[in-house]
């Protein structure tokens, strides 16, 4: 017999394991289980070896015989038993769940490893009688094997649409393998190459899975984010806690700009082995753009921990030409008392860990479980604003301007309300900076608009003494060429007058005067009056102001507030520079009847606070008597 064969797959695997077993692996289960499987194909080779050898020979004594073919069996047993509990283990970390086959496990390995063990008494499986001799029994390995391959493919294929194209193929192509091999094996026995399709299937396994190199950083030899999340997830859903320490460089993005990127990236190298090298008992892990984190599953003081990180940067990193001086933000974590997934654990880090180093010089470090109820918070903003805007939800609440000479109603300003699932209503700068963030806020100012156009279409506008609305148009809606026509579109379905819209833009909104002259020069065109909103508030300028076709200016509340307090000669002045130029003028902000009195006597048109009244849902405005 040719044993070439055998002697080639021993040396292969033993080069496989030495590989795997001085690379830097992630501390997960499927690393596990994938040494287990290097450890006893080479021993199942090693003994089918040595089995086939003895048996060939004359010489070979019965206690060596029954020891050798006992331990190839055994682990050959063992190799269909562990690879199932791969593929499981893969699902259960790819779905993060606990695969229902997974209780499969011992019901056919036990069983058969009894069977096997008992074999030197009963001679179910084989004999040493003058010779290895087959037994009744045999079959049963390869029966156990294939049992495994059709555990493991029916898990595969349940899951086929949660999984990718290449993780399904590589799965049912590593099954593919493995019931050739035993088919094969079970009958021509007397072709030693199931320790080949072992091998394939090995390398299929370490290709597609668990090759360390997938989840090392590119910056020396710590781990990476897709090893983060790896270890995470499977900490969470095995209920393994441990403590996290993540660390930010502080404006990571302007040392790239000032050092370069190749040294930038040096430094990052240097940090990367510092930390291997300091942290021995813990997992270390480099996130992209500075970001790092440690992990330990022992749950260290990281007390202690971030005091020696926060030392080393307070000492400069020596690069090529030089040295690189940064500093540190810490953000830390105890998964005991983060009920989240890994996925959203990482998530809240990172963004954490972002805000933090754009942030504050002051703040240095903060918990993750405050950074995860925020995030929370935005999610559930996030979600009731999706639901709004598909179901129409938005409210829109209605804030009456008051005419200086009469103290009479003249006009109202909208202003969009949401509401979370108690019905509390949501600050409105969290949900709209977020629509605007996440590319809502056209959506959410044609559903105001058309809220607003559907009011003045079903109430008597004249007799409520109403001459128009304001509707807040924000910054980004610029961005969109189709803001002048889907407006026109909407009072056109209404039957609603322009002049009856007035858009309000903030200050702020005009200081790129390229991008936003065309779009509102184009709304302008097509009939709408246009208002300068939050005078004051940003980087004021007339000579600006004069540029825009505005009717409007109204100043902010903080320069009514301050000039009620402490009257000067500026804000007289100002309001009397826009008369002059035929601009009306509003005054935010009036809570009292001596701000009334004040604003009036320099010369306001218009008046706008609580005061006169609060925001109120459309039907209460209806009701509002001025």
């Amino acid at each position: 017999m040719n044993y070439s064969l055998v002697v080639t797959v021993l040396m292969i695997l033993l080069v496989i394991m030495g590989y795997f077993l001085f690379r830097p692996r992630v501390p997960i289960r499927l690393n596990r289980i994938f040494l287990a499987l290097v450890t006893i194909a080479t021993g199942m080779a090693a003994f089918e070896y040595a089995a086939s050898r003895m048996n060939a020979s004359a010489a070979s004594r019965a206690p060596a015989l029954w020891t050798v073919n006992l331990l190839f069996q055994i682990f050959y047993l063992s190799m269909s038993y562990m690879f199932f509990n791969f593929t499981v283990s893969y699902l259960d970390s790819r779905l993060l769940k606990r695969a229902r086959l997974s209780v499969l496990a011992p019901a056919v390995y036990y069983p058969c490893l009894a069977i096997l063990l008992s074999t030197p008494v009963t001679g179910i499986v084989f004999r040493i009688r003058e010779g290895w001799r087959a037994g009744p029994l045999i079959n049963m390995i390869f029966f156990n094997g294939i049992a495994y391959i059709l555990f493991s493919t029916i898990a595969v294929l349940r899951h086929i649409r949660e999984l990718g194209f290449f993780e399904t193929a590589s799965l049912l192509f590593l099954q593919a393998i493995l019931l050739a091999g035993n088919l094969i094996r079970m009958l021509m026995p007397e072709y030693t190459v199931n320790g080949a399709f072992t091998l394939a299937a090995l390398i299929v396994v370490f290709i597609s899975f668990v090759n360390p190199d997938r989840y090392l950083a590119e910056q020396g030899y710590i781990f990476n984010l897709p090893a983060l999340r790896a270890m995470l997830e499977e900490n969470q859903r095995l209920r393994r806690h441990c403590r996290v320490l993540g660390f930010t460089i502080r404006n990571y993005s302007e040392h790239r700009e000032i050092f370069g990127g190749r040294q930038t990236e040096e430094a990052m190298t240097g940090i990367n082995r510092w930390l291997k090298e300091s942290f021995p008992s813990m997992a270390a892990f480099y996130m992209r753009s500075g970001n790092f984190a440690l992990v330990g599953e022992n749950r260290p003081d990281m007390t202690a921990v971030r005091e020696q990180v926060r030392e080393r940067f307070s000492r400069p990193w020596p690069i090529s030409g030089g040295e690189l001086r940064m500093a540190v933000a810490f953000v830390e974590a105890d998964t005991e008392t983060l009920d989240t997934s890994g996925e959203s654990l990482i998530n809240t880090l990172m963004i954490s860990l972002d805000e933090i180093s754009r942030g504050d010089r002051h703040d240095e470090s903060r918990s993750l479980t405050e950074s995860l109820i925020e995030l929370n918070r935005k999610l559930e903003i996030r979600q009731r604003l999706e639901k709004a805007l598909d179901e129409d939800g938005l409210e829109v609440f209605l804030q009456p301007l008051v005419d200086c000479e009469t103290g009479k109603l003249i006009a109202a300003e909208a202003l969009v309300r949401l509401r979370d699932e108690a019905g509390r209503l949501i600050r409105p700068d969290l949900f709209i900076t977020m629509a605007e963030r996440e590319g809502y806020i056209a959506r959410l100012g044609e559903q105001v608009l058309t809220r607003v156009c559907r009011f003045i279409r079903d109430h008597d506008m004249e007799a409520m003494g109403v001459r128009w609305i304001n509707v807040n148009l924000s910054p980004v809606q610029f961005l969109s060429r189709d803001v002048p026509e889907a407006f026109a579109r909407i009072l056109a379905e209404y039957g609603v007058d322009e002049k009856m819209i007035h858009l309000e833009i903030t200050e702020q909104s005009i200081i790129d005067f390229a991008l936003l002259q065309d779009q509102i020069l184009a709304l302008h065109e097509k009939g709408f009056e246009f208002v300068l909103d939050d005078y004051g508030s940003g980087y004021s300028n007339l000579s600006r102001v004069r540029q825009y076709p505005f009717t409007n200016i109204k100043i902010d509340m903080e320069v009514i507030r301050s000039y009620c307090r402490n009257p000067d000669p500026l804000l007289p002045a100002l309001v009397q520079a826009f008369r002059e130029m035929r601009l009306s003028v509003t005054a935010e902000g009036i809570e009292s009847r001596e701000m009334a009195q004040t604003v009036r006597e320099i010369g306001c048109n218009y008046l706008q606070g609580y005061y006169y009244s609060p925001p109120l849902p459309m039907k209460e405005f209806t009701e509002l008597k001025l």
